[in-house]
């Protein structure tokens, strides 16, 4: 991990966890959904590709899973006020990965966050009170492009240069992601990149 010259981390998975506090089960059996069916809804790429790809709004997002889960939902009109918590919940941090960016950062070290994020990232951030931990937000919504298209991993390179102030070799940039076709994206693109685990 050492030995380069910008860290890059993804959000999702590696910086903070959805999983704990995740109303989405209780949301399911009061609505009468099936186990998965938020998730499944929220996460289809129809919905999903348009948001983090800068083409709609997290709150056109939102309104369009609660208008997906109204037309399964046996009770139509309780969706809204059920899904406030799904709303609501904007993760919480993982400690090991604050650990390994404090590291960093004291060693001077410069840190970025590379998201498949929303337009509501930079206010999430500052809610867990992440903002501190990164030079820079790379952002998929920003870029119009998700990972793991080889653009995305361009337009995140481009910045970084941007912050620097020159050029970087692709190698001096370290990655790390929980989701693996994302991290072989980011090493055919020329970024030292491994897969995140947990300490």
């Amino acid at each position: 991990m050492t030995g380069h010259t910008a860290y890059v981390f993804d959000l999702d998975g590696v910086v903070r966890d959805f999983a704990p506090g995740d109303p989405s089960a209780a949301i399911e059996a009061a609505l009468s959904l099936p186990p998965g069916h938020v998730a499944a809804t929220a996460f289809h790429s129809d919905l999903l590709t348009p948001t983090i790809t800068g083409r709609q709004t997290f709150d056109d997002w939102y309104a369009a899973i609660c208008a997906a889960l109204e037309d399964a939902a046996a009770e139509p009109h309780r969706v809204r006020d059920h899904m406030e918590r799904w709303r609501a919940n904007r993760g919480t941090v993982i400690d090991e990965t604050v650990e390994r960016l404090e590291t960093l950062r004291s060693a001077g070290h410069r840190t970025y966050v590379f998201t498949n994020g929303t337009d509501h990232v930079p206010a999430e951030l500052e809610l867990l009170g992440l903002t501190r931990l990164f030079d820079g937000l790379l952002n998929t919504a920003d870029f119009g492009v998700a990972k793991p298209d080889p653009l995305a991993y361009a337009a995140a390179h481009r910045a970084i240069e941007g912050d620097f102030g020159r050029e970087l070799a692709r190698h001096e940039v370290w990655f790390t992601d929980d989701r693996a076709d994302n991290v072989e994206a980011a090493r055919e693109f020329g970024w030292a990149a491994e897969v995140f685990s947990r300490a």
